[in-house]
């Protein structure tokens, strides 16, 4: 009997640290609350997984564009290259790979998501204390006012592997799979300010600051994309191409590594070549969420590449993003306003729809033959949403075969 108990014992205590481990990092936020004893629920839910759906599309995702593209050139029996530039990295060029060529590159990124419309995510509150109900000496009922604030450190660590085939000289396609490494810290710190009988009239009760912590880190493979672009044919000095995206919900979207949708993407890829090294170009297209249109988005972007010389490229690019519409998960509490009870959203953050613009830099080089590396940031031009207040660095190399 006691060699049973002392097993029984054992399995629990193993069970535990298995047991907090399998928590994924939405529900570590969504019941970051209870570390400083407020009951969450609903708004705190949907606060959790509003944060994880705009993480995971806050990744940038590179381009399917080969440095290097040709087509076989039947006269002479060999391939010649037709790209005059080494190409953009995080927009797309009309400029296939050429048939039975093939690309792959392995990309890094290091996505440190710090702001949210402009506020630091360590200091995110409401203006005004939270209304939370409470039971006293007897079972009598009452009501805190409680100023609640969170400290939040979201890191998001991506290896990309994306491999192109050209099945014809205008026709590619493409496979990325990104692996993406989550960190995720919440502080909570919480403060009753007033207290209120049955009646619902407060007076100032200040209280001891209550503050916890979590953390939390998973490891996973975040949305696989499917891509293809078809090359028309050339009209003067006009490069044109149509592009067609797929992306696959197969990150986990509990863990911020996946939207948990399925979305289809057409594009329209438009260039020009000036002075045989200069390429700017647009991208135009549409984000599709097959699970819910209403939150589908316009993505743009506009730049030009330029080859200082025949082994060394620059690249910008404004990249943009719309959406049609924000969530539709409420957020809002009760809140204490002026003496009256209001419903705001929980710590100030409004998920509204969002226009998200930013600055793509860059450089390839080439290193070999056909191989090449590249590094490049991403500053974000406004503030609106979820957010890295500085600069998001990417490295990567490729080659082709």
């Amino acid at each position: 009997m006691r060699r049973s108990t002392i097993l029984l014992l054992a399995t629990a205590l193993l069970a535990v640290p298995a047991a907090a481990r399998a928590r994924s990092l939405e529900r570590r936020l969504s019941d970051a609350s209870q570390l400083v004893n407020i009951q969450s629920g609903s708004a705190f839910d949907a606060l959790a997984e509003n944060i994880a759906d705009t993480a995971a599309r806050s990744v940038p995702v590179i381009s399917s564009s080969a440095g290097f593209t040709y087509r076989y050139n039947e006269s002479t029996e060999v391939f010649e290259r037709t790209s005059q530039t080494l190409g953009p990295l995080f927009m797309e060029r009309p400029d296939t790979l050429g048939r039975n060529k093939f690309n792959v590159s392995v990309s890094f990124q290091y996505v440190e998501l710090n702001t949210f419309d402009g506020t630091d995510l360590k200091n995110l509150q409401n203006d005004d204390p939270i209304v939370i109900r409470t039971v006293g000496a007897g079972g009598t009922q009452g009501f805190a006012a409680t100023r609640l604030r969170y400290s939040l450190g979201l890191q998001q660590y991506v290896t990309s592997v994306s491999a192109t085939y050209g099945i014809t000289d205008d026709l590619d396609i493409n496979l990325l799979v990104p692996i993406i490494a989550t960190r995720l810290r919440v502080g909570v710190h919480a403060q009753d300010v007033a207290a209120a009988g049955p009646d619902g009239v407060f007076t100032p009760s200040p209280g001891f600051e209550r503050t916890g912590f979590d953390k939390g880190d998973a490891v996973g493979v975040g949305d696989i994309l499917v891509r293809s672009k078809y090359q028309l044919p050339r009209w003067g000095w006009l490069r044109s191409a149509l592009g067609l995206q797929l992306r696959l919900p197969s990150g986990s979207s509990s863990d911020f590594q996946g939207t948990g949708d399925v979305e289809l993407s057409p594009f329209l890829y438009l260039s020009t070549v000036l002075w045989d090294r200069v390429e700017p170009g647009v991208n135009l297209g549409i984000d599709y969420n097959a699970n819910d249109v209403s939150r589908s988005a316009a993505r743009y972007a506009l730049g030009v590449d330029i080859d200082a010389t025949r082994w060394c490229n620059f690249n910008v690019a404004y990249l943009g993003r719309s959406q049609f519409e924000g969530s539709d998960t409420n957020t809002n509490f009760q809140h204490l306003h002026g003496g009256q009870l209001v419903s705001e959203p929980l710590l100030g953050l409004d998920f509204g729809r969002t226009d998200t613009s930013d600055l793509s830099f860059g450089v390839r080089f080439v290193v070999w033959g056909n191989v090449m590396v590249f590094a490049n940031g991403i500053y974000a031009i406004n503030d609106q949403g979820l957010r890295n207040d500085t600069i998001i660095p990417s490295g990567g190399v490729e080659a082709t075969f």
